[in-house]
């Protein structure tokens, strides 16, 4: 039951955002965009579908199935999206939402700088020595 309440409200929440008004472009392609193909199912069995393409180049596929972790069964979802990006970039995302949280990825998703050299020393120097961690706990003042 707990599947089916969920599935329903991914699909209730995936219409109200298809369904609700945008604030309309002001010129070029989107203004007079539409959607040229799309499929929506849902099955008793908590799988569903969720695909769309638009005449300016925006499309998005998206599927989940419910998946046994430990006592629940959530919905797990996998999609993409693409669409062309106001300066002319070609973005492409994929996505997974499972039980390890929502993970995306695009080349135009920013990533974090590498790891300076000393602080990756003291991180694998950390690593080899476990027996010289204190836990973590604070050393009172006065012994070292």
């Amino acid at each position: 039951m707990f599947t089916i309440k969920v599935l329903v409200a991914v699909v209730l929440c995936t219409t109200a955002t298809l369904a609700a008004p945008q604030r309309p472009p002001s010129s070029g392609a989107d203004k007079d965009a539409v959607i040229t193909s799309q499929q929506l199912e849902v099955n008793f069995d908590g799988n569903y579908v969720n695909n769309f393409e638009t005449s300016n180049g925006i499309s998005h596929q998206e599927s989940g199935q419910p998946k046994q972790v430990d006592n629940e069964t959530p919905v797990v979802s996998q999609g993409s999206d693409s669409y062309t990006a106001p300066d002319g970039q070609q973005v492409s995302i994929t996505y997974v939402a499972d039980e390890n949280g929502f993970q995306v990825q695009g080349s135009h998703i920013p990533t974090a700088p590498p790891i300076p050299p000393e602080i990756q020393r003291a991180l694998e120097w950390n690593a080899a020595h476990p027996e010289e961690d204190d836990g973590g706990q604070p050393r009172p003042p006065g012994r070292g």
